[in-house]
């Protein structure tokens, strides 16, 4: 779908109704509207526009069934607001979106046949736009695929990129990373070189910007309107900002890998436990533990003792005897008597530097603790 041409299709009826115009979808999100000057406005297409999302105190009206069933251009008059014509967008029985106007120099009852004839051909060439939704965001963008995906890609000098990686927690979410990414590219799209691909269930979302936090804070409030929409859990994480957009696409898609649901959070945020769990990736398939941690592990697997916890905890507080045993709520002489006995049970001796560091990656790497 291309937001540019939703809009125009908003602006050429604006012009013809003679007010402002937005385009909604299924959810209330404001996906495109009219820029036409000197038209009036009110607080609600305000803050519509600047949420990105229809106020929820107004949001029965794009909810009720009886207007997603009809063709017929509707009257919407509320109290406090300017009044609007509305007509919904449907193709065979599917609800698409729906295209608001406000009308302020019209006739309203019964409105004026002009106004009608404006809205229900700007329902009529809103359908093909508005079913391309369905398709993979940034299917036919070769610059945003290139830029997420070749490393050798020429990007301008001294540009930095950052990448943000969703997920939607549905077991059929197609139809929502549609619309998510739709909403990414109408509050990011106006940066150089932005755009959103989708890709195993994975939207992806490019821009050169070096704004971590207001990218982040804004993402964030994405977020979290795109949750109330969907009403599943949404999770964002990001990646960059670096020089070339691969590295932050794969910054980005290792913190979602990591991560729990419902958040929004950076690579930054995440280094240690990132980078950590690739480690364990990467030297899953080798025998970290020597001889001694694997007896220590499987007696404490049999035992229901803590042998391994014990000397992963002195390893943590690099031999701090007294942090240690307090990370446990131990005496240090009962801590003490422990180690004592990982070297008579076991054989573990941790006098030795590389021992120590190969004792504490099988413990923090295979058992994750």
């Amino acid at each position: 779908m291309s937001t540019a041409d939703l809009s125009a299709l908003a602006d050429a009826t604006a012009t013809a109704v003679g007010g402002a115009v937005s385009v909604m979808d299924p959810q209330g999100f404001v996906i495109a509207y009219s820029s036409v000057p000197g038209q009036p406005i009110d607080d609600v297409r305000r803050d519509g526009i600047l949420g990105k999302q229809v106020p929820a105190e107004y949001m029965v009206h794009h909810l009720d069934p009886d207007f997603r069933r009809s063709s017929k251009v509707h009257v919407v008059d509320v109290p406090g607001v300017l009044p609007r014509l509305a007509v919904a967008v449907s193709a065979d029985t599917e609800y698409l979106g729906s295209i608001w106007s406000i009308a302020t120099g019209v006739s309203l009852r019964p409105p004026d046949s002009g106004a009608v004839a404006a809205m229900t051909r700007a329902a009529a060439a809103a359908v093909p736009l508005l079913l391309a939704r369905r398709h993979p965001a940034g299917a036919d963008n070769q610059r945003v695929r290139a830029l997420l995906t070749d490393p050798d890609t020429v990007t301008p000098a001294g540009s930095r990129y950052t990448v943000l990686a969703a997920r939607i927690d549905s077991v059929q979410p197609e139809a929502l990373l549609v619309q998510l990414a739709d909403l990414l590219e109408l509050t990011f799209g106006n940066a150089l070189d932005s755009g959103c691909v989708i890709e195993d269930r994975t939207v992806l979302l490019v821009l050169a910007s070096e704004d971590e936090r207001g990218v982040l804070d804004a993402a964030e409030d994405v977020r979290r309107k795109a949750e109330a929409a969907f009403g599943v859990s949404v999770t964002f994480a990001i990646g960059g900002p670096e020089a070339r957009p691969t590295v932050a696409r794969r910054q980005a898609l290792w913190v979602l890998d990591a991560i729990g649901d419902g958040v929004t959070t950076t690579f930054e945020q995440n280094r240690v436990p990132v980078t950590l769990r690739r480690a364990g990736d990467a030297l899953s398939d080798l025998p970290l533990a020597i001889p001694a941690v694997e007896k220590m592990l499987a007696c404490d697997a049999a035992e229901g003792t803590e042998y391994a916890a014990t000397v992963l905890a002195l390893l943590t507080h690099e031999s701090n005897v007294a942090a240690a045993s307090a990370s446990l709520y131990l005496h240090a002489n009962t801590f003490r008597y422990r180690l004592r006995r990982t070297k008579e049970l076991f054989g573990l001796d941790l006098d030795d530097g590389d021992t120590r560091l190969l004792v504490w990656m099988s413990l923090r790497l295979t058992t994750g603790r």
